[in-house]
């Protein structure tokens, strides 16, 4: 008699189970860490509202400030990437055009992180001057 059940060992060969969990495990790490940056963020961004240009470029060039606006910056790149890979991979049929839009989703994060981090550390080498 014929059986059509698949074997657990061959459903676990064949899946990719594992990457997904990874990817949702980075996924809502990086939420979380993006959490209390956010906020530290968003009452920054209130408290400096009435602040004059020079002020806010010297609260900036601070080393802790640089350093939480980068870690700010590459946390939230990061998680739009995973989060728009996902949509690419639930509503992209065609596996090539998955591989590609991927890599130019990543790419594009990855330029604007760095294109961040730049004007970062320019800030705060730079500073009022």
């Amino acid at each position: 008699m014929i059986s059509f059940r698949t074997s657990p060992p061959q459903i676990k060969a064949q899946s990719s189970a594992h990457k997904g969990v990874i990817h949702w495990r980075r996924q809502r790490t990086s939420a979380v860490m993006l959490v209390p940056l956010s906020v530290w963020f968003l009452v920054e961004v209130l408290r400096h509202t009435q602040a004059d240009y020079p002020t806010v470029v010297a609260w900036a060039a601070q080393p802790w400030v640089g350093a939480a606006l980068a870690l700010f910056v590459s946390l939230g790149f990061y998680h739009s990437a995973l989060g728009i890979q996902v949509v690419i991979e639930d509503y992209v049929p065609n596996p090539f055009w998955q591989m590609v839009l991927s890599f130019k989703v990543k790419a594009l994060s990855l330029a604007l992180a760095v294109l961040s981090w730049f004007f970062i550390i320019r800030i705060a080498i730079i500073g009022n001057g």
